[in-house]
């Protein structure tokens, strides 16, 4: 009976590490193998007493629907991201995202205020800014905030 106990408390500690583990590669496989997709931004930066700060941001494109939870999505001629149409049932062919949430990226909260004042600063018609977001197999990783082709923490740095 105690051989049995340790052998069933070695499979609990193992299985605690395997689902959270599995989360992590998932993670890192989508960020490092999956398709770039550029979504237009336009960020703010709100203050929340539980998060800290963070850049909101708001999409030019309609990331809700009552058609369906998965976004079909194919890129414009100028390489931003295009949801072609909603499904309710996963699709078997073509890029999707499940339930699109693309309204927060978190950074340095020193650097969340300035990124506001950045974008008040900026001619929208010759700059632009856009949250670049891989994405596979439905699952997908926001990998960082652009300002004209360059990283909001780096553009931040530069001025």
């Amino acid at each position: 009976m105690r051989k049995f106990t340790s052998y069933l408390l070695i499979g609990y500690f193992i299985l605690q590490l395997a689902v959270p583990g599995y989360f992590v590669y998932r993670h890192y496989n989508t960020l490092y193998t999956g398709e770039s997709y550029k979504f237009e931004v336009a960020p703010y930066d709100p203050y929340d007493p539980f998060r800290g700060r963070y850049v909101s941001l708001r999409s030019s494109l309609s990331l809700y629907s009552s058609d369906g939870e998965y976004a079909m999505l194919e890129k414009d001629s100028a390489g931003y991201a295009v949801i072609s149409g909603w499904q309710s049932w996963k699709p078997k062919e073509g890029q999707y995202i499940k339930s699109p949430k693309l309204n927060r990226y978190y950074m340095n909260e020193k650097m969340a205020p300035e990124a506001e004042r950045i974008h008040r600063g900026l001619d929208l018609d010759e700059d632009t800014i856009y949250l670049l977001v891989k994405v596979k197999n439905g699952d997908y990783v926001i990998e960082g905030l652009y300002i004209n082709d360059v990283s909001i923490e780096q553009y931040i740095v530069q001025t």
